[in-house]
């Protein structure tokens, strides 16, 4: 019994093999392509198909903004979705085409099938990968024998190849969270002149924590910190709802939200914009560099200075 399972399990895997590769131009010209005359202009190549969405998909399209390419790229699944987050913050990424070809594979059985990868990728050396994404429970022998033909045919052109299996649940959603931040402000070409200034006159990412959720419970825990680092806290705020505000968002329960908020508003040593909330302990910052970096960085920004020697 042990001999048998042991002879099944060094088994070969049956192997395809990748006969042509057809790819869409700019023009909208679909060729198969003679790998005799080179390697096609990977930035010319548009989707071979574009993905739909039927009653029998197991997929949901999705349509997502590069920021490497500056365009709108349509992807097949919530998954591709997520290998282009991760590869969008990888510093060589310069170029992606997703669906960017399409492959005829010749089956071990003599049968021909056809598959399309997922996602190409080109990089600031000239690399080429071409991306397969699946999850691994959905690994069978079908996607398995269209992989390593696909693996062999890229080797042969001198592109890489690599599969996406997914991430974990954790880092999906990290990725997910900081890809929202990665949208240009429209202000920021103007302050990052501004910015570079101030960096260079000696303040640092600890210099500055930036707080942009309400009811601004963060900011008791900042005066803690602030108190505990012996250094003031500044506070830039750019709204202030109070009560008759908080009582028409939530009702009742808007009392407490206002109390929070007034509570809020007395923590920092300095707070700036005073005319949007009076009767605080509240005074304009004292430099024009810090009221541009508050402005800069948030909706609220505390900023952390050194306390004053004595």
């Amino acid at each position: 019994m042990g001999q048998s399972i042991d002879a099944a399990l060094v088994q070969p895997a049956p192997v395809g093999r990748v006969t042509d590769w057809t790819f869409r131009s700019q023009g909208a010209d679909v060729i198969r392509w003679d790998w005799s005359a080179g390697p096609p202009d990977v930035r010319g190549l548009r989707p071979i198909r574009n993905p739909r969405s039927t009653e029998k998909s197991r997929h949901i399209p999705v349509q997502a903004h590069c920021f490497v390419t500056g365009t709108t790229l349509k992807l097949e699944s919530g998954l591709e979705y997520d290998l282009l987050l991760t590869l969008e913050r990888d510093p060589t990424a310069a170029w992606f085409v997703p669906q960017p070809a399409r492959l005829g594979v010749a089956l071990p059985n003599g049968r021909r099938t056809i598959h399309t990868p997922d996602l190409l990728m080109l990089d600031t050396a000239g690399r080429v990968t071409i991306w397969n994404v699946r999850s691994a429970e959905r690994q069978d022998d079908k996607f398995r024998i269209q992989s390593d033909a696909t693996a062999a045919a890229c080797q042969e052109v001198g592109w890489g190849y690599a599969v996406f299996p997914g991430h974990s649940r954790a880092k999906k959603y990290n990725l997910r969270w900081l890809a929202a931040y990665r949208h240009d402000r429209p202000w920021y070409p103007a302050a990052k002149a501004e910015l570079v200034d101030l960096c260079d006159s000696g303040a640092t990412m600890n210099d500055v924590i930036e707080a942009d959720h309400m009811p601004y419970l963060q900011l008791f825990t900042l005066r803690l910190v602030a108190t505990l680092r012996r250094k003031r806290l500044v506070a830039t705020w750019h709204e202030v709802w109070g009560p008759e505000y908080w009582r028409r968002y939530m009702g009742r329960p808007g009392r407490l939200a206002w109390w929070i908020e007034r509570a809020a508003r007395r923590l920092p040593d300095e707070n700036s914009n005073p005319d949007a909330f009076r009767g605080s302990r509240s005074a304009m910052p004292s430099s024009t560099a810090r009221t541009s970096l508050s402005t800069i960085l948030g909706r609220r920004t505390i900023v952390c200075e050194p306390k004053a020697a004595n």
